[in-house]
């Protein structure tokens, strides 16, 4: 070998050694980031015998990739049910809560018990009025609360489709500029790391699948096979507030058809789904309420009012929904409104005040609260139970929702973490084999180093003898 292709050959691997350092320092800078892929140095060796880096290598594992984005796209769709419906929930409380409807209830019973046993007393009538409005008051707060939380629910569905908007123009530009890019290059590692950064914050909020292209840009689809993402085209999503429907461009994608996990089915199906059978079950406790006591009171004609009204109303069933917002007390048993405190006794219609000693219509209030109900089945709760059956059973499936939630989150996202870290493992830094490279790599440079000192004593030995 010639003095020219000996240094020829240790120049290059200085050269060499350089890159291979500069990607050594860039892995640990990115150790902790969580879309960096691990850089190698690709080399090829000349005709001379020379080792020439010729490329970047970014370290992916497409297979745990895609499993950890739906995990995690499983996950946020628990998440998103279980804090959707939380607050509300802890209003609702449970059956033994004294605020809950089947505590209110069962109070609202009890004084009609006393009542039915003394009903000349005027403090226990006063007593049994006092609980009778207290469910309503009750029913008007939790449909109030309910309402509350469906409207900020909506509201966080509204941004998260801006920021699923967001994240799917990103990837179309991000695909724009991995076309312009050379591969196995610097530059198109970095905007890999980009892309897997936008595609897993885009796994929060939907599920998906991808396509890379020869050219290394990235088309992302729904699980149907609908395009979201088409080289550097995004196709933005809508969703319409008064019919529930989400699109994207022009296709209809609604949960579970065209998406179904994620952030933003979980929001959709809140809205769309679980709160409005929610304020279907209140709605239907109120206007059980107020039909047994029309029902049941002999003092009453057709149309009269009940002990409990629809805003002073009798119950129409046009106006079903948010009736547990309005429902209220009759004026007729409230003397601060000008009524009778003993109509709890004789009936809502009572002209004058009945015998004191006579428990019949109070007997009559009672049986009707005791006595089946049919519900309406879109609740998908039983429908021919009894008033007190039923607020228990309203009380367990919606609570049930939050908790069902909550338990499918937590093991969820022990899976994802589970899954994050195997990728990370797979295509991450780490440390301790970055360090035995920096070994390597002061070894090869000092060999290097070394051959290029011989070679100079040698030439100046050279010219020294001449």
């Amino acid at each position: 070998m010639s003095i020219n292709s000996a240094y020829n050959i240790a120049n290059t691997g200085l050269k060499s050694t350089g890159k291979w350092a500069e990607l050594v320092s860039n892995n640990i800078a990115n150790a902790d980031s969580d879309s960096y892929g691990r850089r190698t140095l690709s080399k090829t060796t000349t005709a001379m015998g020379t080792a020439v880096a010729n490329g970047v290598n970014r370290a992916v594992d497409q297979s745990l990739t895609r499993m950890y984005h739906s995990e995690l796209a499983r996950m946020t769709r628990q998440d998103a049910i279980a804090d959707g419906v939380s607050a509300y929930a802890t209003s609702l409380g449970d059956v033994d809560d004294p605020s809950s409807p089947a505590a209110l209830l069962t109070n609202f019973q009890s004084n009609l018990d006393l009542l039915y046993n003394d009903p000349s007393d005027a403090s226990v009538q006063q007593a049994a009025v006092q609980s009778a409005g207290a469910i309503a008051t009750g029913l008007n707060t939790l449909s109030r609360d309910l309402d509350t939380s469906l409207r900020e629910v909506r509201n966080s569905l509204l941004a998260s489709v801006d920021e699923v908007n967001n994240l799917l123009s990103d990837v179309a530009l991000l695909n724009q500029r991995l076309e312009n890019t050379l591969p196995n290059s610097q530059q198109r590692a970095a905007l890999e790391d980009q892309m897997g950064d936008k595609l897993n914050q885009l796994a929060e909020f939907i599920d998906f699948r991808t396509e890379t292209n020869g050219n290394g840009s990235v088309d992302v689809m729904t699980k149907d096979g609908y395009r979201l993402v088409e080289d550097d085209a995004s196709f933005d999503l809508d969703y319409n507030v008064g019919s529930g429907v989400l699109t994207a461009g022009t296709v209809d994608i609604t949960p579970p058809n065209g998406i179904a996990e994620g952030r933003l089915a979980g929001q959709i199906e809140l809205v769309n789904d679980v709160m409005p059978q929610m304020q279907l079950q209140l709605d239907e406790f109120a206007r059980a309420l107020i039909q047994t006591f029309e029902a049941a009171d002999a003092s009453l004609s057709a149309g009269d009012t009940g002990l409990f009204t629809d805003e002073g109303l009798a119950y129409d069933p046009a106006r079903i929904t948010g009736l547990a917002a309005r429902i209220e007390i009759n004026d007729a048993v409230l003397p601060e409104q000008g009524g009778e405190i003993s109509r709890i006794r004789d009936g809502m219609n009572a002209v004058t005040p009945g015998p004191s000693g006579s428990a019949t219509q109070i007997g009559a209030f009672l049986d009707g609260l005791d006595a089946p109900q049919t519900f309406d089945g879109a609740t998908s709760l039983p429908t021919n139970i009894s008033l007190s059956d039923y607020a228990s059973a309203l009380i367990a499936d919606q609570q049930n929702t939050r908790a069902t939630a909550e338990k499918e989150q937590e093991g969820l996202a022990a899976s994802a973490s589970s899954l994050n870290s195997a990728r990370l493992n797979a295509q991450g830094v780490n440390i301790d084999t970055e360090l035995q490279d920096l070994l390597m790599i002061e070894q090869a440079y000092a060999a290097n180093s070394k051959v290029i000192s011989t070679l100079n004593e040698m030439i100046d030995s050279l010219l020294a003898a001449v």
